[in-house]
C-alpha cells in the first residue's frame, strides 16, 4: 500500500516533469543568453573601448558649478551628475530632457571628453538582451507579451529548482545513493550520464541557481515587491515620504553643488562613485548617492539630502535605516548578474545559469527516455499474444 509521503512525491515529480518540459524552450533560452550575458559590462569594454581621462598631475578637480559653467550647461536643465573616484574616468552629466544624450566631461580640464561610439560589442549584447528579455521582440506590443511569457517561464524555473530539490532528497541515506546524485560522472554515457548530470550539478548548482531565478522574478513581477513592503517593510518607506525640507526658493539662490559634495566625501572617504540628483523646480531639496567599494553592493552604498537653498544636511540614509524588505529588493537587480560579490559573484552567476541550461538539456533527455519506455510498454500490451 502507498504512503501519504510516496503519493506527494509522485504527484510533485509528474507536475515538475511536465512543467519542465513546457517551460524549457524559454528557459533553454533564458539560460543561453543569461551565460552569455554573464561579463557584459566587461565585454562591451574590451570590445569597443571605454572613454578615458589623460592624467592630472597636480591639478585639483574643478567644481561642478565650474565645469558646467565651462560646457555652457544650464544647471535647470541637467538630472545628475556622477563622479567617480578613479582620475581617469570623466564626470557624466545627464539631462532632463530624455532624447539629448549624457556628456562626458574631463573633470580636471573641464573639455569635452568623446564617448566611444556604439561598436560591435554593444550591437551584439543589445541583442542578445532583447532575447533574454523579450524573445527578440522590437515592438513594445510584442515587447510586453514576451515578457509576460518569459516572467512565466522564470516563475516555473523557481518551482523546478525548488521542487527538484525536494526530489533530489533520498527516500533512504545510503552511501551509494548519496554518491549517485552528488558526485558528476563525466564519463558516464546514455541514460546514466543524464540522471547522474541532471540530479548532481542540479544539487551542487541549486542555492546560487535558486538565487539567480528568485532575483529575476523580482525583476520580471512587481508583486513579489509588493508583498515583501506588506509583510515586512515600513510604512515610510510605503508612502515614499521625503525628509523635511525648507520651502523652495529662486533657482539663483541655490547652495554651490560643491559645498554638498566636500561634505559627502568627507562623510565618506572611501567613496568611489558620487551620483548627485539635481533638483526639479517643484523639489526643495538635493540627493548624493555615494557608493564605497563595490558600487553595486547596496550595503556599501548611502543617500545625503541637502537642502537646495542652504546645503545644510537635512538627512543622511544608509542600508541600515532600510526595512527588511527593502534590504532584500536592494541586492535584486545585481544580484541577478553576481555584481553585488565583483568578478567572483559574476562567475558563479554564470556558472550556475550554464548549469541550468544543462538541467534543461537533461531533464528533456530523460522524458524523453521515459516516454520511449512507455510507449514500448503500450506496444508491447496491445499486441496480439
Amino acid at each position: 500500500m502507498r504512503t501519504v509521503g510516496s503519493v506527494v512525491r509522485s504527484a510533485f515529480f509528474w507536475v515538475h516533469l511536465a512543467v519542465g518540459v513546457a517551460a524549457s524552450a524559454l528557459i533553454l533560452l533564458m539560460s543561453v543568453t543569461g551565460v552569455l550575458l554573464g561579463f557584459e559590462r566587461q565585454s562591451i569594454a574590451a570590445i569597443d573601448g571605454t572613454a578615458a581621462v589623460a592624467p592630472a598631475p597636480g591639478l585639483p578637480r574643478l567644481p561642478i558649478d565650474s565645469v558646467l559653467a565651462r560646457q555652457a550647461i544650464d544647471r535647470a536643465d541637467v538630472a545628475s551628475v556622477v563622479m567617480r573616484a578613479e582620475p581617469d574616468r570623466p564626470l557624466t552629466i545627464r539631462f532632463r530632457e530624455r532624447d539629448r544624450s549624457a556628456l562626458l566631461v574631463d573633470p580636471w580640464r573641464g573639455t569635452t571628453v568623446e564617448a566611444p561610439p556604439p561598436g560591435k560589442g554593444q550591437a551584439f549584447f543589445s541583442a542578445l538582451r532583447r532575447w533574454h528579455r523579450w524573445v527578440g521582440a522590437t515592438g513594445s506590443e510584442w515587447r510586453t507579451r514576451f515578457r509576460a511569457a518569459t516572467g512565466a517561464a522564470n516563475l516555473a524555473f523557481l518551482f523546478l529548482v525548488l521542487s527538484g530539490l525536494y526530489l533530489w532528497w533520498p527516500s533512504q541515506w545510503t552511501r551509494q545513493r548519496l554518491v549517485a546524485t552528488t558526485v558528476p560522472r563525466l564519463s558516464a554515457t546514455g541514460k546514466a550520464r543524464d540522471f547522474n548530470w541532471h540530479h548532481s550539478f542540479g544539487f551542487l548548482a541549486a542555492v546560487p541557481l535558486a538565487l539567480v531565478v528568485a532575483s529575476g522574478v523580482f525583476i520580471s513581477y512587481q508583486w513579489p515587491g509588493r508583498l515583501l513592503d506588506r509583510f515586512v517593510g515600513s510604512p515610510e518607506e510605503r508612502a515614499e515620504s521625503a525628509p523635511p525640507s525648507p520651502e523652495l526658493a529662486p533657482r539663483h539662490d541655490d547652495a554651490p553643488l560643491d559645498r554638498s559634495v566636500a561634505h559627502a566625501i568627507a562623510a565618506h572617504p572611501d567613496w568611489r562613485q558620487l551620483t548627485l540628483t539635481l533638483p526639479a523646480d517643484r523639489d526643495s531639496v538635493l540627493r548624493i548617492a555615494v557608493a564605497e567599494g563595490n558600487t553595486y553592493r547596496p550595503d556599501q552604498r548611502y543617500t545625503l539630502t541637502f537642502a537646495r537653498t542652504s546645503g545644510a544636511v537635512l538627512a543622511t540614509s544608509g542600508y541600515a535605516d532600510l526595512s527588511l524588505s527593502r534590504r532584500i529588493r536592494a541586492w535584486v537587480r545585481f544580484g541577478h548578474t553576481g555584481e553585488v560579490f565583483g568578478v567572483t559573484g559574476q562567475l558563479v552567476a554564470t556558472l550556475v545559469t550554464a548549469v541550468g541550461a544543462l538541467l534543461v538539456w537533461t531533464g528533456l533527455a530523460l522524458s524523453w527516455r521515459r516516454w520511449r519506455q512507455w510507449r514500448g510498454r503500450r506496444r508491447v500490451l496491445s499486441s496480439p499474444a
